[in-house]
């Protein structure tokens, strides 16, 4: 345990002096990878489910650097679920678990009285977007984004805006899109009345469109002869001229050139990684899935620096970005050429994902479903496709064969069958059989398809939202009819108990900032959904630790609490086990551990 560590475990209860050679570190960066598993350690993980435990018996391990006591710790594993006391070595291993630490209480180098504090596995996010959405380039918010009702009622802020030094754009967020079609000019007028020559770019509230100015549209080189990109729409006026909405995979052009790479953004992407992995820690997050790191901007190369300097904090997959209007065999080969498994000298970052759209979002009829949309349309009336069936397929053969897996964003019905059907024709081919490809969001499933993911092996995450709570669903029932809604929005409990029979389980994630990042609200989501709820808060504390460390093939090291993984736990305020449900989000981290070092610690701890 690191020195500082060491300090603060003094300060709080005291320890005796560390006998000569111990191993100390001197820094609060941590030590890399887990060591390998010994005869004593974890049993082997089967895919996604916690192996059986056995170590009830094991015996006492030689003087521990650090021993939790009196707490109530959950391990998540399937037997004991609940213990008093964990040991961890000088490596930051787990080398003991158990209830009766009598014989450890005189040897261990260090103690923590918990004094009856619940301790939990690390949580794993497996979606969010750590860099992205700490990054610093948006000064533009239009605070008024949901009660607008007329766009020109943006104007007095968009006039106080500037733009950015270190890109040239005005850069903002916070409309609706749906505001803009209430617009009785085109919407890029609007802004050309504040910026004239300036481009401007504001990304609609679900980040699934952006509002651009005619500056923007010219230096996109947007006419009335572009053609719309594969999951995107150029919103266009009667004579065909673009009216500066860029709908979907579309609204993705103007960032990718306002937000080229450059030595000022190179700044800005590593001070934002840092900031989000520092969030992440605040939140008892010990392994993210940085969920769309785009390449082509220099987010990849922050990443390594972070690794290179030994400034990450939580164990981190980067899933590349696969930009929709990429020719294929070029992307293939660039994202082939950056793939980096975990080794022992870099354990903490791997970049082992590809993320990929299938589709766009419900409210923008631009998820993909099976049946036509009840409302108008901006497109097809079935929804776009960002990456189609076929498609989806050739990545999974190409990318499965060299490690990756697929991330895919699949919202609706038709995205969820397409891309099942795409990793089903691939299962064959070489890397199939290892692959964890995942599909995420998965909001609009039909019944047929729920037993598939198990069959075929492939991992869902969830995020639970205010907007999808059971009260709320039926909002949906415009867009989708309410037979549709009710028999195939958000079902929760009847996807994770599915593929439950294969060992497997429904991870729950933030997809932060598009929602809160704390897994304390997930948690409290997931088992207050009525009939659709996990069946209890542990099922749900799973949902954020073992079965999304199967997500990112971590299961050996992390997920669970046994002899043998890596000390990536949390130590919370409140026992969430035994509070009301209706409480659990409340709940604050205490001290986060990573490897066995503190990498976050509360004042009130």
């Amino acid at each position: 345990m690191h020195l500082l560590l060491t300090a603060v475990v003094c300060a709080l209860v005291g320890c005796s002096s560390a006998p000569a050679g111990s191993r100390l570190r001197a820094e609060t960066t941590p030590p890399g990878g887990a060591a390998e598993d010994t005869a004593g350690g974890a049993a082997e993980d089967t895919a996604g489910g916690a192996a059986e435990d056995t170590t009830a018996n094991v015996p006492l391990p030689g003087a521990p650097d650090l021993l939790l006591h009196n707490g109530k710790i959950f391990t998540a594993a399937t037997g004991p679920e609940f213990v008093t006391a964990l040991a961890i070595d000088a490596e930051g291993q787990i080398t003991w678990i158990g209830d009766d630490p009598a014989g450890l209480m005189s040897s261990a180098k260090a103690k923590i009285d918990l004094q009856g504090r619940v301790v939990l596995p690390g949580f794993h996010d497996v979606h969010q977007h750590t860099l992205e959405a700490h990054l610093e380039v948006i000064d533009c918010i239009l605070e008024d984004g949901e009660t607008a009702q007329d766009p020109e009622d943006h104007y007095v802020t968009i006039a106080k805006c500037a733009p950015g030094k270190d890109t040239g754009w005005v850069l903002g967020w916070g409309h609706s899109v749906l505001t803009l079609l209430a617009a009785l000019r085109p919407p890029r007028e609007i802004l050309d009345e504040a910026f004239p020559t300036t481009p401007v770019a504001i990304m609609e509230m679900t980040s699934h469109s952006t509002w651009v100015n005619t500056a923007a549209l010219t230096a996109l080189k947007i006419d009335a002869n572009t053609p719309d990109p594969p999951g995107g729409i150029i919103v266009r006026e009667d004579d065909g001229s673009a009216s500066g909405i860029l709908v979907d995979s579309a609204g993705e052009w103007p960032w990718d050139l306002a937000l080229a790479q450059s030595p000022a953004l190179d700044t800005k992407n590593y001070d934002a990684l840092r900031t989000g992995q520092a969030n992440n820690s605040r939140h008892g997050i010990t392994s993210a899935v940085d969920a769309r790191v785009y390449w082509k901007r220099g987010h990849l190369a922050a990443y390594q620096k972070a690794a290179d300097n030994d400034h990450l904090t939580a164990r981190t997959t980067l899933s590349l970005w696969a930009y929709p209007s990429a020719e294929d065999a070029q992307q293939l080969d660039a994202l082939v050429a950056m793939y980096a498994a975990p080794t022992e000298a870099d354990a903490l970052l791997h970049t082992t994902q590809v993320k990929l759209y299938s589709d766009g979002l419900l409210e923008n009829t631009t998820a993909a479903l099976l049946q036509p949309y009840r409302v108008e349309t901006w497109g097809p009336k079935t929804g776009l496709s960002y990456f189609d069936q076929a498609r989806i397929a050739k990545y999974a053969t190409h990318l499965q064969a060299v490690g990756f897996d697929l991330h895919i964003h699949a919202i609706g019905d038709r995205a969820v069958r397409e891309s099942l059907n795409a990793i089903e024709a691939a299962k064959a081919s070489p890397g199939g059989d290892k692959a964890r490809h995942r599909l995420t969001h998965v909001e609009i499933i039909h019944p047929d398809d729920i037993p598939r993911f198990a069959a075929l092996g492939v991992y869902a995450d969830m995020q639970l939202t205010q907007y999808n709570h059971p009260d709320r669903v039926h909002e949906y029932d415009e867009y989708l009819g309410s037979a549709v809604v009710t028999e195939r929005a958000w079902p929760l409990r009847t996807l994770h108990e599915s593929m439950r029979q294969a060992n497997i389980g429904a991870a729950l994630s933030s997809d932060y900032d598009v929602s809160p990042l704390s897994p304390f609200e997930g948690i409290q989501r997931a088992v207050t959904r009525g009939d659709q709820s996990l069946p209890s808060v542990e099922e749900a504390v799973r949902a954020y630790t073992v079965f999304p460390a199967a997500i990112t093939h971590s299961e050996q090291q992390t997920g669970t609490l046994q002899p043998g993984k890596a000390a990536d736990l949390i130590v919370v305020d409140k026992d969430i086990f035994t509070i009301p449900k209706t409480d659990i989000a409340k709940t604050r981290v205490l001290w986060t551990l990573l490897q066995g070092d503190e990498v976050f610690r509360h004042p009130d701890f």
